[in-house]
């Protein structure tokens, strides 16, 4: 989760029970200047009051029009996004006219997504048809999930070797911290990326934004999810449409910034500005970007009802990867503040995750009991039992170890768990997620 990078810069006091993740800061080298800066930090806090802004705040009358803006803005890209894939189904479909949607969300997750990029390889080497990777429809990401979504969409074995590549060979100035008081309240974060701005300059660059183009040509989407601060609501880039644009102009600068924005941990990453507005990670409104929206008008069930009647329903199987646990690794907190926050959002977020997907699969229920459709949600994540074999964050012992641990489960298609109820009507009891 997005938390788990904070919990090594944040003072803590130790906690008992088995290790739920890494729980030291970006780099070992850096634990005796963050000591210092954690020494000064409550001194440091009491200055905020007198920091002044460096932004010129807008009057409430402006912000409102501007949520009005951005609502019309994301119903614009939400209602292109179902067209796209209507036409594609009419495109695609079988000789008895019936098609089909392989949805892909990947969650957040930091450097967790070491364990997505390793699934997405091992699942190419399912030989059973029915549970291979296919060839997405549609690709979406959150966080880390945003960073492999470009990769997934494109869909080969290199592109996903590549990106599985740089997960596996982190680099100490991906995060760096600012000096001996990262906590000095003007400062935009409490470290620097540049290691990971220069990886993605080295990826994503106007051949790969082509590649994008063409597959966005072919009726496919590509999108990510960052969050608007200024606002406080969820931010959907169609990153494939603005990829179109790229290619045209030469220039992969913005989807660069739309990933990054995507994946800025708030506080610890800077966050990015756009358009006069403030993006941070999309995993603070939503960890996992899918859509299902059965009463919405504009939404995909109720615009194929209105605009193919009669004709068969699409196959549609959402598949999720989180990029993280399950369920909570249990652990004893003391009864401190340092303590108990990390653990503390590392819940509310899991908690919220969840939540979202059962929603989805609750809505694939009533969609399959009421209109006849055919939608499964099928979820994989890392095992409970996993731990990571070194403490910290991004380090590259725990990520290759969950690439490998990936690998292996991508492997096996009955890793994949079914939420949804069977479309053959049986419960097995083993393929529904238990309530706790």
């Amino acid at each position: 989760m997005l938390v788990r990078e904070l919990s090594g810069l944040l003072p803590s006091t130790p906690s008992s029970g088995p290790s739920s993740g890494p729980s030291s800061g970006p780099s070992s080298g850096q634990s005796s200047r963050t000591s210092v800066a954690l020494a000064a930090a409550p001194l440091v806090l009491l200055a905020i009051a007198a920091c002044g802004s460096p932004r010129t705040v807008p009057s409430d009358e402006a912000l409102r029009t501007a949520e009005v803006v951005d609502r019309a803005e994301t119903k614009r890209v939400l209602d292109d996004a179902v067209a796209r894939l209507v036409d594609r189904i009419e495109r695609e479909s079988d000789e008895d006219g019936r098609g089909s949607i392989d949805m892909l969300a990947m969650s957040g997750g930091a450097d967790y997504g070491a364990f997505g990029a390793g699934v997405l390889i091992g699942w190419g080497e399912v030989e059973d048809p029915a549970m291979g990777r296919p060839e997405f429809d549609g690709v979406t990401g959150v966080s880390t999930g945003a960073l492999l979504a470009p990769f997934a969409f494109l869909g080969t074995d290199a592109d996903l070797l590549e990106v599985e590549s740089l997960y596996r060979d982190p680099r100490k100035d991906w995060i760096v911290l600012r000096g001996l008081f990262p906590y000095l309240p003007w400062n935009a974060s409490l470290a620097t990326i540049p290691g990971l701005e220069r990886a993605m300059d080295g990826v994503i660059d106007e051949r790969f934004v082509g590649r994008l183009a063409e597959g966005v040509r072919e009726g496919r989407l590509l999108a990510v999810s960052s969050t608007d601060l200024d606002l406080g609501r969820q931010t959907i880039w169609n990153i494939g449409v603005e990829a179109e644009a790229a290619a045209l102009a030469g220039d992969p600068t913005l989807i660069r910034r739309r990933l990054i924005a995507s994946a800025s941990v708030p506080v610890l990453f800077p966050p990015i500005v756009m358009d006069d507005r403030l993006y941070v990670d999309g995993g603070v409104t939503a960890n996992v970007l899918l859509r299902l929206a059965p009463h919405d008008a504009a939404g995909f069930v109720q615009r194929w009802r209105r605009e193919q009647p009669g004709r068969p329903w699409p196959r549609m199987r959402y598949w999720i990867i989180l990029n993280n646990f399950e369920h909570h690794p249990p652990k004893l907190v003391q009864p401190r503040w340092g303590s108990i926050l990390t653990p503390a959002l590392e819940v509310v977020i899991r908690s919220a995750t969840i939540a979202e997907i059962r929603w989805l699969a609750a809505e694939a229920d009533s969609c399959n009991a009421v209109f006849g459709t055919e939608i499964e949600v099928r979820v994989l994540a890392i095992p409970d039992e996993w731990r990571p074999p070194v403490e910290g964050a991004f380090r590259k012992e725990t990520m290759n170890s969950l690439a490998d641990l990936g690998r292996k489960i991508g492997r096996d298609p009955a890793s994949w768990r079914l939420w949804t109820v069977p479309l053959d009507g049986t419960l097995d009891g083993g393929t529904r997620p238990s309530v706790q």
